[in-house]
């Protein structure tokens, strides 16, 4: 089989950026990669080795102010907060357009407690999937319980906000309109990446609080072992340079790891569970509203693909 250059360039491309090498910074790397190919007629695997090795090798090589501060799923804050906004923004088309196409409407009656809620919603959505996220992958795993608390406070403004506001019609709100907008968002997020801004500088505080919180936060250390080693570099004394870039040189290598609970199998499995139980929800609702269509050609699938995910999860295959 010819492996093409582009089948290589792709997954070196993601296995740099999880490095905190992003695009701009990884273009003249793999120029370089692909200028060697042209020249020996080799294919990049045989001169340079398997994305993921080479990512981790030509990363070393990267000056450190080059490389964005990623955490190990290879994220920085702004990414989940991007990445988490492009989902939510990306949601509102299908589920606009399907609740239409159910309804068989081409506007939607607006209600002081249908858009409250609705715009509630699609915050406290946001707030879930990205905010302790970042929060952690900054640094300062101490704030993610103050994060998860907001976020039970919006899920509490937002049932009060669909059960207790007015429900007297206001206007009519456009289905395309609302969906057009969602597809702007979402066109703006996509467009290609951006030079490299200038990093803001580190936050001013007790260096060593500081490189503890990293560990734990960014680099998922077990808070005892963040705590011998940052022990460690008290002791050392002296200039040990930006904290950032110390705290990502003294955990490479680090066998041990402690997972924040989102990212364990429990909580894969309870996130499951609600999906399924929303799509069998959907399915029961939609038959007896007689919406057939929905009930069996999206509730039905969804269901028995969550049923499909939760065996895997439960066999720890996922």
């Amino acid at each position: 089989m010819t492996v093409t250059f582009e089948s290589w360039e792709l997954p070196a491309r993601i296995a740099l950026s999880d490095q905190g090498v992003r695009y701009h910074e990884a273009t003249p790397i793999i120029e370089n990669v692909k200028d060697h190919c042209a020249r020996t007629g080799e294919s990049p695997y045989e001169a340079f080795g398997e994305p993921r090795d080479f990512a981790v090798r030509a990363a070393a090589d990267v000056p450190a102010e080059l490389r964005d501060p990623v955490d190990r799923e290879g994220m920085t804050p702004g990414d989940y907060l991007g990445g988490q906004l492009l989902v939510v923004t990306g949601v509102v088309i299908p589920v606009v357009l399907l609740f239409a196409a159910i309804d068989r409407t081409w506007t939607f009656p607006a209600t002081a407690a249908g858009l409250t809620g609705s715009v509630l919603l699609l915050v406290t959505f946001f707030w879930a999937g990205a905010v302790p996220k970042a929060v952690r992958a900054s640094g300062r795993p101490h704030l993610v319980k103050f994060a998860w608390a907001a976020a039970a406070l919006l899920v509490l403004g937002t049932a009060t906000a669909f059960t207790t506001l007015p429900r007297e019609h206001l206007f009519d709100l456009p289905v395309l309109a609302v969906a057009g907008v969602a597809a702007v968002a979402v066109a703006l997020q996509l467009r290609g990446p951006s030079p490299r801004r200038r990093r803001t500088p580190e936050p001013k505080g007790d260096y060593f609080e500081r490189l503890h919180g990293l560990l734990i936060g960014r680099y998922d250390l077990t808070p005892e072992r963040a705590a011998e080693l940052t022990r460690e570099a008290r002791a050392r004394g002296g200039d040990l340079g930006p904290v950032e870039e110390y705290a990502r040189r003294v955990q490479e290598g680090e066998p041990v790891r402690k997972d924040p609970f989102w990212r364990t199998r429990p909580a894969q499995i309870i996130g499951i569970l609600v999906g399924i139980s929303l799509a069998v929800r959907a399915f029961l609702g939609w038959q007896a509203d007689g919406v057939w269509w929905a009930a069996y050609l999206i509730a039905l699938p969804g269901a028995l693909g969550g049923l499909w995910f939760l065996i895997q999860a439960l066999r720890g295959k996922s």
